[in-house]
């Protein structure tokens, strides 16, 4: 194609048009890496919720006379030190609770925040193309 000074320079517009689809590719490839951060931090959640409560008396069995009777010696011991272990037990349930609450607080901070940046950049996106 031929160069007029009055017409428009192909190559400049060309150049234009490739940095456009590599700021929008760059930003689809931000927004993956939010919506998987946002996933693990949900998948995060879901495995503090699961192990948030402790429990002080796991069952105890066994299988053949021995294992019967070491078993029946640890519940007894189990009852009588209940005084001590509880309290323990009761602090860091409470010690979790606290923290998983204050986890998915943080979480929906995180993604409200998120969603506003994007906000932000959109608007500033838009004003750059009124100027």
């Amino acid at each position: 194609m031929n160069n007029t000074p009055n017409g428009p320079d192909v190559a400049t517009i060309l150049e234009v048009l490739r940095a456009e689809v590599r700021a929008a590719h760059a930003n689809t490839q931000k927004s993956d890496d939010h919506s998987g951060i946002e996933r693990e931090l949900a998948h995060c959640a879901e495995e503090i919720e699961i192990a948030r409560v402790v429990s002080a008396h796991w069952p105890l069995e066994g299988r053949n006379l021995y294992e019967r009777g070491w078993a029946m010696i640890n519940k007894v011991v189990r009852r009588y030190l209940r005084w001590y272990i509880n309290p323990i037990v009761e602090q860091q349930n409470s010690f979790n609770d606290a923290s998983a609450r204050a986890i998915r607080q943080l979480i929906a901070a995180n993604s409200e925040l998120r969603a506003q940046v994007a906000d932000l950049r959109s608007q500033l996106a838009q004003h750059k193309q009124a100027e």
